[in-house]
């Protein structure tokens, strides 16, 4: 039985089961069967990438990632082992050296980072990655040394392609951009920093800003959209 034939079975019968409700009565053993499936691949490493309906490119990015890393790394992130701070920081270290493209040395990346693929991530060293950032590596990602991103940031590196009016904006596919976060610097929490832009060395965005356009070295950001709050140079 192959991945896909496996797991449209396992759908056909999860329907069947909510819908004569028998769900409850068999809940058990069909998340054994799911167990199972997940069972086999992190002994075979076999995985069905889904079809791109949105046009994005995602399934060849997919493909040409280290997609078992990947998964293994999403994996694991949902298990209670991952909550065991030290272990899964180093744990994490070893599977970015292996995913991303280029990784420094020092980095510390908490549970819930997300990623489309690593292959597109250059992270340098002593880099802070805290719960849930997520980083849109359909581009390029490039953040700095000792470069800090708090819970919940998001770094895009793609936007929508809008002039095909005979598509749904969603469909009409995407365009690639390089996002930089310069070194020394700090993005706050759930602040979202824009594809194409380019964040200067030791600037700071502040939490729940949205970074449309360059920061310069040393600015300070914030708002919707984000504008200079005040500069931190360094002195004479």
């Amino acid at each position: 039985m192959t991945d896909k034939s496996r797991e449209d079975d396992l759908i056909a019968e999860f329907d069947s089961m909510v819908g004569d409700d028998s769900l409850p009565s068999s809940g058990d053993a069909f998340m054994a069967k799911v167990s199972s499936m997940v069972d086999n691949f992190y002994g075979t490493g076999q995985y069905q990438v889904a079809e791109d309906a949105l046009k994005g490119g995602d399934k060849d990015l997919a493909e040409d990632s280290h997609l078992y890393y990947v998964m293994f790394w999403r994996m694991f992130d949902k298990t209670p082992a991952s909550m065991m701070q030290d272990f899964a920081i180093n744990l994490r270290r070893v599977l970015a050296k292996k995913v991303f493209k280029s990784v420094g040395e020092g980095v510390t990346i908490h549970h819930g980072v997300l990623f489309n693929s690593g292959k597109n991530i250059t992270v340098g060293d002593g880099v802070f990655l805290n719960r849930n950032v997520m980083l849109d590596d359909r581009g390029p990602v490039i953040i700095g040394d000792y470069t800090g991103l708090a819970a919940g940031a998001i770094i895009e590196t793609h936007s929508h392609i809008m002039d095909d009016f005979n598509e749904p904006i969603l469909y009409g596919g995407r365009l690639a951009h390089t996002t930089t976060i310069g070194g020394a610097g700090l993005v706050g929490y759930n602040a979202v920093v824009l594809a194409g832009v380019t964040v200067g060395h030791r600037a700071i965005v502040a939490s729940n800003s949205v970074v449309t356009k360059d920061v310069p070295d040393y600015h300070v950001v914030g708002g919707v959209p984000a504008k200079t709050i005040k500069v931190i140079a360094p002195e004479d």
